[in-house]
Formats: structure tokens, sequence, C-alpha cells
């Protein structure tokens, strides 16, 4: 444990209780139980480690590779981004090469140089929300009807836990009647990624650009769409035509599954309500700021 970033050892501490000190215990012999059975040569992990164990490695061909593992208890997360990588299958993202279900570990293909969009965006936001715009519309797909994904409905639906609490009711009423309109204006669920941002987009050698880290989730296209707007808010902060740069990233994605500019607003408002209640239920005091840019969509 002790040669594990301290973030990551607290989060997954803070998380899973003893459960989690006696995985972050185990994890040594697992890693190298893993990379033994697979023969890869191991690198250090990266340092920005959040939820899961994931560090560069070298297969037994030469071809550069990462393994990610996962904590046991986290069954849903873990195979929902095993069946939506294996339904991509490396068209606009990562490839998967290997799975391990009972270690919960994945290989999966290296990106490199891996620079994040949010790099281009600094330099060229307009270029940056253009192909993020054009690899969402290459990941498009229908979801099998045996598919065992997260389910948007049931994120929505965790607004019922803030009942009786300090977060805003009005907030929450109007993501509520958004997300009724916009499921209803769209019948047809799509596998999203659940988490499209500029830090899971990076530069590559197979293509210009890979998506990594898809959580694997059934819904509207909007959702993710709204995932990427409201952190290009965040990559936009502090300049003074935000709006309108704001603005011309929404025009991007008009017509992608049939939103308009409006839907595009709404799924906006409706994902940075839910992210603030998240942060709320983690007794995070930005709740507060991550609500007040819910408005900057003026819906």
């Amino acid at each position: 444990m002790s040669d594990l970033p301290e973030k990551f050892v607290r989060t997954i501490s803070g998380m899973f209780g003893a459960a989690g000190e006696k995985w972050l215990a185990d994890l040594p012999a697992i890693v190298s139980n893993v990379a033994s059975e697979w023969a890869l040569t191991m690198h250090e992990p990266f340092p920005s480690l959040s939820y899961h164990y994931v560090a560069p490695c070298i297969r037994i061909d030469g071809v550069e590779a990462v393994l990610k593992i996962g904590f046991p208890g986290e069954e849903l997360e873990f195979f929902s981004e095993v069946r939506a990588l294996s339904l991509y299958d490396g068209e606009g993202t990562v490839r998967l090469f290997d799975v391990d279900n009972e270690r919960f570990a994945m290989l999966l293909e290296k990106v490199s140089p891996g620079e994040s969009l949010g790099r281009l965006c600094l330099e060229d936001d307009d270029r940056g929300v253009k192909i993020a715009a054009e690899i969402l519309k290459k990941m498009i797909r229908n979801v099998p009807e045996d598919a065992n994904f997260h389910l948007l409905e049931n994120w929505i639906n965790g607004f019922d836990r803030a009942e009786h609490t300090a977060f805003p009711q009005q907030a929450i009423e109007r993501s509520r009647v958004f997300y009724q309109e916009l499921s209803g204006k769209n019948e047809q669920k799509f596998l999203l990624h659940g988490d499209f941002h500029h830090e899971n987009i990076l530069s590559a050698r197979r293509k210009p650009y890979l998506v990594i880290d898809p959580k694997g989730l059934v819904g509207g296209v909007g959702y993710d769409v709204a995932v990427f707007l409201n952190n290009h808010r965040n990559w936009l902060e502090g300049e003074s035509d935000i709006d309108a740069k704001l603005a011309s990233a929404v025009d991007n994605f008009v017509g992608l599954c049939g939103l308009t500019s409006e839907d595009i607003r709404k799924w906006a408002y409706l994902q940075m309500v839910l992210s603030a209640w998240w942060t709320f239920e983690e007794n995070d005091e930005r709740w507060l700021e991550e609500l007040s840019k819910a408005e900057i969509w003026q819906v």
C-alpha cells in the first residue's frame, strides 16, 4: 500500500472500508499474478489513480498496453465497461485485449502520445469541439436486448434521495421535467460513454484521437453531449466570450439523433444539476458552485 498514490488509497479506503483496505493490501499480489499469466512487463502505475489501479505495461510481443484492475465489489462498473469496449471493438475507443473476470482486470490498448483533447481546446476550442462531435457520432450504438449496462434512468432516480435535504428542490424538479420531456422525444435508447469529457479523449497513433474509460450507460445521446459541454465550459473558464463559444459548441452537436439547440441546453442543465447532487452527496462544498453553473444554459 505504501507504494500506491496516497489519494488512491484514501479513496478506496473511504469508499469500501475494511474490504477496500484488504483489497489494497492484496493488490501487489493480484498485479503480479495477472502480469505473470498474461506475460506482461509492468511499469509504475499512473500517478493520478482514482477508483482503479491503472499501469502501463508491455506484452510479450512488444506491444504497449495498459493494465486496469478494479475493486471486486464494483461488478456493474467493471462488466459495463468490458461490454461497452467489446461492442465498440476499437471504433472510436481503445481496444480491449484481454479480461480476467475473477480479478476484475482488463488489458487495454495503450494510447500514445495520450494528450487530452483539452490541450487542443486551449489552443483551438472550435476544432476541439468538432473533433469530439465527430467521435461521438461514430460511437453511437444500439443496445443489444440482453445487455446489462448502467441505466441513465436509475441515475436520474437518484434525485429521490434529495428529498428533505438542503439541496434546492426546485432545481431537481426542473431537471425531472426536462428528463421526461427529452426522453419522450427520443424513445430509442443508445449505448453511451457516460463520462464523455476532454480528459477521456486522448491523442493516438491508430486514430487522431481515441476514447478511454467508457462507463457503459444506456440513455439519450444528449447526456453524453451534456457531459462534454459542461466540461468544456470549465476549460473556457475566464474567457470573455464564453457565452458565444458555448453557443458555437452547442451548434456542433445539433442534429445528432435529432437534437435541437434547446434540447442540448436542457440536457446540459440536467446533467450539471445531477453532477452537483452527486457532489452534495459526497459532502463536498463545491456543489453550490456546480449548481450555479447549470444556469449558464439559459433554459
